[in-house]
């Protein structure tokens, strides 16, 4: 196994965990890997007032509340 194969395992392994187990605040990356869309998708919604609540202590750092994201899935859910 190649350095790079075991780079893309670990990557998986870390995305598949965050899904299953996302801690109580998350990043922009975090939450991205929990709701399976890409980070710049985060970051078009974010710019037009769209998805989940997040907290921007600064113009670098984003963070949301777990349970922010999961009661935002449960209000746009489709059914």
């Amino acid at each position: 196994m190649t350095l790079d194969q075991i780079h893309d395992s670990i990557s998986a392994l870390r995305q598949d965990l965050v899904r299953s187990n996302p801690p109580e605040i998350m990043t922009s990356r975090e939450c991205a890997a929990f709701m399976d869309v890409s980070d710049e998708t985060l970051v078009r919604w974010r710019k037009d007032g769209f998805g989940p609540p997040y907290s921007q202590p600064n113009s670098r750092i984003v963070r949301y509340l777990r349970s922010d994201v999961i009661d935002w899935l449960r209000e746009h859910q489709n059914g």
